[in-house]
């Protein structure tokens, strides 16, 4: 693991290489940027793996109070002067990496994530609300909510940590209670346990608790809690920012949950938020 670190830098994208060579995955897309690509292609020769890379730059529009992440990009030519990132195409079947490089140039969202093995409901869900999603950040995470019962959910599905380096799962699940994307966690957590203990024991721990998502003010994972007849008591807060949020969740150390998409934190009413709890 710690090799796959030093050549892909973090968890999120070295995790997608594992599956890959344990046979989990088929076929994996990440991006890097010009210096990352050398260490990547000495290791994919290593490996015996087939690489493909976009013939596009993407430009990353960072998302507002989520730690710098982004999930919206901008494609240019190869020739534009401004530093961008490129796609990467991984798999051991040298046609299915040429496939997907084929599919995104084409802009079929569907078939390439049928070819990255997404659950058909996840793809579905993706193209039904893409249009609207990329008029704000671009994450899903209300969308599936909303398909969701209830906001207690099992830790597998938990997507909101990924603005902390930290998911079981590469594509937006449709709901927090999809079957095929509680599957494919399970799997992928065996095989993190299966090359080291330690982290998966570390990602278990992120992935469960309560979550607090804003569009724009910034993502909130509750530890050290207790919640009792929808009030949550917490000691510790884990953020993506440092503002005026964190600082009155820091002050009242409870949330009184009114729904899964509005809370109370002591006279302040907080609408249009994802609360959810992981276990």
């Amino acid at each position: 693991m710690d090799n796959l670190l030093n050549i892909f830098s973090n968890y999120t994208r070295s995790l997608e290489l594992l599956y890959l060579l344990n046979n989990i995955k088929e076929t994996v897309r990440l991006d890097a940027n010009d210096l990352e690509l050398k260490k990547i292609k000495e290791f994919c020769n290593e490996q015996e793996l087939f690489l493909e890379i976009s013939d596009f730059k993407l430009i990353k529009i960072t998302d507002k109070g989520k730690g710098g992440y982004a999930n919206i990009v901008k494609r240019v030519p190869l020739s534009n002067p401004q530093q961008g990132l490129k796609h990467i195409y991984i798999s051991k079947d040298k046609n299915k990496s040429k496939f997907l490089k084929l599919l995104e140039n084409k802009n079929d969202d569907r078939a390439v994530g049928e070819i990255l093995d997404y659950p058909k409901c996840c793809v579905d869900f993706f193209v039904k609300n893409n249009e609207e999603q990329q008029k704000l950040q671009n994450d899903y995470i209300l969308p599936a909510l909303s398909n969701s019962d209830g906001f207690e959910f099992p830790f597998y599905t938990n997507y909101a940590t990924r603005y902390f380096d930290v998911a079981l799962l590469s594509h937006f699940p449709h709901s927090f209670n999809c079957d095929e994307s509680i599957e494919i966690a399970r799997k992928n957590i065996e095989c993190i346990k299966v090359h080291s203990k330690e982290l998966a024991d570390k990602f278990e721990n992120m992935l469960k608790g309560p979550v607090l998502y804003t569009e724009n003010q910034g993502i909130f994972v509750f530890k050290n809690y207790r919640l009792k007849n929808n009030i949550l008591h917490y000691n510790e807060i884990k953020s993506t920012i440092k503002n005026d949020l964190l600082e009155l969740l820091n002050k009242n150390k409870k949330i009184e949950i009114i729904n899964k998409n509005q809370i109370k934190i002591g006279n302040k009413i907080l609408n249009d938020i994802g609360f959810m709890v992981f276990t």
